[in-house]
């Protein structure tokens, strides 16, 4: 049995990353806890897997490189495809997202709407 850490306050510390399962194939579970985190200006997420996050807890505001911003609430998930450039614009405090980094994810509904494709 696998139980989430409840550890959410990390003073100090404006992102947290725990993994939380992993795989030779590259899958990667992880819950990230960001306490007001902000992407400094001018840098961008580019990641060489698809990740797919599910916010928990508190709320998000995400921006891509074509300008779109999501806006997250508490269950709402977001499919970020590999190479699509993308940067925190505004967290809670706390915001609690549960991330599931893979080389290729499919959303099956539009439940998990997925970012633009660059």
């Amino acid at each position: 049995m696998l139980t989430l850490p409840k550890d959410i306050h990390l003073p100090g510390t404006p992102e947290h990353f725990s993994p939380l399962l992993t795989s030779d194939s590259g899958l990667l579970v992880e819950r990230i806890v960001s306490w007001g985190h902000v992407t400094p200006e001018g840098q961008w997420y580019d990641q060489e897997k698809d990740e797919w996050v599910l916010l928990l807890e508190g709320s998000a505001r995400l921006g891509f490189a074509d300008g779109r911003e999501v806006s997250l609430e508490r269950g709402q998930c977001l499919l970020l495809p590999k190479h699509v450039r993308h940067r925190v614009l505004e967290t809670s405090k706390p915001c609690v997202w549960l991330a599931i980094h893979a080389p290729q994810l499919r959303p099956q509904d539009d439940g998990a709407a997925a970012a633009p494709q660059e």
